[in-house]
């Protein structure tokens, strides 16, 4: 074989190892993905506070119930007029409300002191119901393609890498909520707090308030970014637990 008729090497197809996952594919995981919350507080309540809450929500019926009759007659009728076991009947009403609506308060702060008591079962109870909860999920997506979760965790990480980016650039990568909402509130508490942002206010913007006018202005500004920032964390938490779901379900 002569040495310029050598046969080039040929170029493998990488189809069998690339696979393109289709679109569609993806978007639905993502559509799935979407619909899957972690148990609310509510569905974590054990039944002595969902007893508690139905309690206290019977309690403040009742007790508007009993403050009806006394708040009629003192709109509608005479009290000057009215006979003493009427007034003593009205007033034993305004007193049974007053301790019914002591007691729906109280229901549910003896329920969560219960709750704390117990805190050890509690905790494991949720414990598992978030293993099932979160189990039964995993086991929905493991319908679709391991190629389309992949593909649907790469789009989700870099969302969640933008997302962070956003609020990385302004407010720095270490920054809590707390703090994001009370920059605002202290830039205004220097310059006169609340009777400032009156005075501010009630003058409008003009030539001779520009000074006021721009400050108060950049604490609007500040307090829309930190409130942005927050909503901003609050989609990328979201995002990660949609990644979580998926590492489960390629498990």
């Amino acid at each position: 074989m002569r040495p310029g008729n050598q046969s080039r090497p040929s170029m493998t197809n990488d189809n069998d190892t690339n696979k393109t996952v289709p679109l569609e594919e993806t978007i639905t995981v993502i559509e799935e993905l979407s619909r899957c919350k972690p148990l609310s507080p509510s569905d974590r309540r054990t039944s002595v506070e969902t007893f508690a809450g139905v309690f206290a929500n019977w309690c403040l019926g009742l007790s508007g119930l009993c403050l009806a009759p006394p708040a009629l007659m003192v709109f509608f009728f005479n009290t000057v007029g009215v006979s003493v076991p009427v007034k003593t009947l009205a007033l034993a009403s305004l007193t049974a409300s007053l301790f019914i609506a002591f007691a729906a308060l109280l229901a549910p702060i003896v329920a969560t002191g219960w709750t704390l008591l117990r805190w050890e079962t509690v905790t494991l109870q949720n414990l598992k119901a978030d293993i099932r909860h979160e189990q039964k999920i995993s086991t929905d997506l493991r319908k679709n393609s391991a190629d389309a979760l992949k593909e649907a965790k790469m789009w989700l990480e870099l969302k969640i890498k933008r997302v962070d980016a956003r609020v990385t650039w302004f407010f720095g990568d270490k920054t809590a909520v707390l703090t994001l909402m009370a920059t605002a509130y202290l830039f205004s508490k220097e310059f006169g707090g609340f009777g400032w942002l009156q005075k501010t206010l009630q003058a409008g913007p003009g030539i001779s308030n520009l000074g006021d006018t721009t400050l108060l202005y950049m604490a609007a500004l500040i307090l829309g970014l930190s409130i942005g920032a927050v909503f901003l964390r609050h989609i990328a938490a979201r995002y990660r637990y949609q990644v979580e779901l998926i590492d489960l379900a390629l498990r």
